[in-house]
């Protein structure tokens, strides 16, 4: 009698996080209302097809039965799909655009196991955030004065489908491959324009991704069939290949979170090698132009990826890779350029030293194509603890982008430790070329696993 086949490995059971970019299309077709917020009397005032790349984050659970999965993913997508496009063709010559600037949602997974490859499905409800613009031209008749600007934003909600093909390559590491569809219910979008005026227009609104994306898995086995060539560890080394971290700031009008991982994929934190860097940042804040008061939210995530270099008294990293930002500003902003959804390249590095006993110093720095955002900060430290390495000293900062620059002087308490998890803390003043001056706190906690 011919024994059973075993079970596959249970490595897939556990936390990920990830990462994905690819490409988008979606359709976003403009009718006529009869009525403000009424039914279409069927023209089509225009026709825009969007495309373009995106990219985004994606975290979730699996549980593994023998060959099946079962999971629950919430993902984040940015969307550089704007369009520009003639529009309102029997009125007067004017130009319109679509925006969608991003994507997000909460789907279940379920899929059949091959070996190392997952084939799997998903769905669950979503939403989507656009910005429609219509701008007047030169020889608009007096229905649409030229120059006369009117926008529409939404955040719209519906639904998503996919299927995807996903492979753990590597022990916790697995590629996929993913292609999801996106309907939204069909809704009325008030145009407010910025010297006055008001109309609604029917836009409906699909969209469709094509994404490659890598993620890692927390805790998973390594009983994972893909094997990985690693140098074995020293007896002095630890085990600790990850670092989560998160955090808030908050100064004049504006206060921002993240959260993130900075992960040694094949050595541990301490051994100088390959890193990838994995963060997402939300926040909001308020800022006056021309008397008028105007409120923006924006979202963040980058991907990158270095080397990270270990020593006795040092430790520094260098990364690089795609981000993306979205800035919503309510109202619909003219003068601000820092609106919508932009992607771009970052850079990143940071040092660690300890070039003498009781005295550290920390220097980062960053900057992203996308809006031209920059952050940079130097501490030095002294440890007021005689020998448990709690660091006090000042520390100095500049960050900013095409909308706004601000520094930093302050002073910072590091390294406080509750059990494993460090604690740093900084407040200080401010100075905004915006709000003008104002105090800051900056609080991050980190924990290695």
């Amino acid at each position: 009698m011919k024994a059973a086949t075993p079970p596959p490995p249970l490595f897939w059971t556990g936390f990920y996080v990830g990462s994905n970019v690819g490409g988008g299309f979606s359709h976003d077709p403009f009718f006529d209302n009869f009525l403000p917020f009424g039914p279409p009397i069927g023209a089509v005032d225009a026709s825009p097809r969007p495309s373009g790349w995106v990219g985004g984050l994606q975290a979730g659970y699996n549980y593994q039965i023998n060959s099946i999965l079962l999971g629950l993913e919430g993902g984040f997508t940015w969307l550089g799909t704007k369009s520009s496009f003639s529009c309102f063709a029997l009125l007067a010559p004017q130009t319109c655009t679509a925006d969608p600037e991003w994507v997000a949602a909460v789907t279940g997974r379920l899929g059949v196991l091959m070996g190392p490859a997952l084939l799997y499905v998903k769905g669950g409800p979503a939403w989507i955030r656009d910005t429609y613009t219509d701008l007047a031209l030169p020889g608009a008749p007096a229905l649409a004065v030229s120059g006369d600007l009117f926008v529409g934003q939404e955040i719209r909600p519906g639904w998503t489908a996919g299927v995807g093909l996903e492979y753990m390559f590597l022990p916790s590491w697995s590629l996929r491959l993913e292609y999801d569809y996106y309907g939204f219910a069909d809704r009325s979008i008030g145009f407010d324009g910025v010297d006055g005026g008001f109309f609604t227009e029917l836009i409906r609104q699909k969209l469709q991704t094509v994404t490659l994306g890598v993620d890692y898995h927390f805790g998973a086995a390594t009983a994972a069939p893909a094997p990985i060539l690693a140098k074995a560890r020293s007896s002095d080394e630890t085990d600790s290949n990850i670092m989560a971290f998160t955090g808030v700031d908050v100064s004049k009008f504006s206060a921002s979170g993240w959260i993130g991982t900075l992960i040694a994929p094949s050595k541990d934190l301490d051994t100088s090698g390959l890193r990838v860097w994995v963060v997402g940042e939300s926040g909001g804040y308020l800022y006056y132009d021309g008397g008028a008061a105007f409120h923006g939210i924006y979202d963040s995530g980058e991907v990158l990826a270095g080397y990270g270099f270990e020593g006795d008294n040092y430790s520094i990293n260098l990364l690089a890779g795609p981000n993306a930002i979205n800035h919503m500003v309510s109202p619909y902003n003219p003068t601000n350029h820092v609106q919508g959804t932009e992607g771009g390249i970052k850079v990143r590095a940071d040092a660690y030293l300890t070039p003498a006993t009781g005295f550290m110093s920390y220097s980062e720095g960053e900057y992203s194509t996308a809006f031209q955002t920059y952050w940079a900060a130097e501490e030095i430290g002294f440890d007021i603890t005689h020998g448990q390495k709690i660091y006090v000293g000042p520390e100095v900062a500049v960050l900013g982008d095409e909308r706004f620059n601000q520094w930093r002087v302050g002073v910072h308490i590091s390294n406080m430790k509750i059990g494993k998890m460090e604690i740093d803390l900084s407040a200080g003043f401010a100075d905004d070329s915006i709000v003008g001056t104002s105090a800051y706190t900056h609080v991050e906690l980190s924990e290695n696993f």
